[in-house]
């Protein structure tokens, strides 16, 4: 009998997450910031990129070194017990700023629930809504997450999706951004919060099958909305006001990034190849600007 996926959705876990300036600063940096805005906390405009609350689920209150999955991972909901799993893997990502994060850090609240879940190729979907609200009730970011469970089988689809196909246009980009990867940017990006093996354990990621370690896929969101952001929103976290990717394939630390964008009105579509091969690495993706925002 087929797994009825509908007993799992819509059931909200609560769990705790904080942050400070310091980690403001760190995720910035590991996302390959220069701009003094991120880096420096005494800028005038000193403010949280607006990525940064896909590192929520991961950290939640920690601020040491933790394990990987760590307990705000393993608080959180987990995926449906589907038949024929192999293995999951980060498929999607949408990010949605509702009130920007108080720049001097603060204490939150995350409400996680599975929305959806669908076949998709060889496996499943399954993706998560997380809204995130402040100590006062102030609603901060809206987040869904979309995990690919390889070789799930025999299960029903229900619930609804947040995935959306995205085209570039046909004509040659508006824009193309070059970003290299420093080498060491991965043990950069993990003291965020993010300590998968995979991404700094030659041996970890061999086992995994890469010949190497790879760069999170978050680090690639990172270096790719920065790159609109700057290029379209004068590098300003208040003119941010969603993201949307797809993860199509891994980037190796050393890597140099290309950032091919094309504007639509306050929407920037865009994808991201890796110069050195070719293979695009982000694409069904959108940065929704702020209406009157100046481009």
């Amino acid at each position: 009998m087929a797994t009825d996926t509908s007993q799992y959705l819509n059931k909200w876990v609560e769990q705790k997450a904080s942050y400070n300036k310091r980690d403001l600063l760190l995720y910035a940096v590991g996302i390959g910031c220069e701009d003094l805005r991120y880096v420096y906390e005494y800028d005038s405009d000193f403010a949280a990129f607006p990525t940064y609350p896909v590192l929520f689920g991961f950290k939640g209150t920690d601020q040491d070194v933790i394990s990987f999955p760590s307990p705000a991972m393993q608080e959180g909901p987990s995926n449906p017990p589907l038949e024929g799993i192999k293995a999951g893997l980060d498929g999607e990502r949408y990010i949605e700023m509702i009130n920007p994060l108080p720049a001097d850090g603060a204490e939150l609240t995350l409400k996680t629930r599975l929305i959806g879940v669908h076949k998709r190729g060889s496996g499943a979907s399954v993706e998560m809504e997380q809204l995130v609200s402040g100590s006062d009730g102030t609603l901060y970011y809206r987040l869904v997450s979309g995990a690919f469970l390889v070789g799930a089988k025999n299960f029903t689809d229900s619930g609804e999706t947040n995935s959306k196909k995205i085209d570039p246009p046909s004509r040659a980009p508006d824009t193309v951004v070059e970003m290299p990867v420093p080498s060491n940017q991965t043990h950069l990006y993990r003291l965020s919060g993010d300590y998968n093996p995979l991404h700094i354990d030659p041996n970890m990621a061999q086992m995994m099958g890469f010949k190497e370690p790879i760069l999170h896929g978050l680090c690639s969101l990172g270096f790719s909305t920065r790159a609109v952001l700057q290029a379209y929103g004068e590098n300003d976290a208040s003119k941010f006001k969603s993201v949307r990717v797809r993860f199509a394939s891994p980037v190796l630390p050393g890597n140099t990034l290309q950032v091919e964008m094309w504007k639509e009105g306050t929407t920037i579509i865009f994808q991201t190849k890796v110069k050195e091969t070719g293979k695009v690495a982000i694409n069904n993706a959108c940065l929704e600007l702020n209406a009157g925002a100046k481009m």
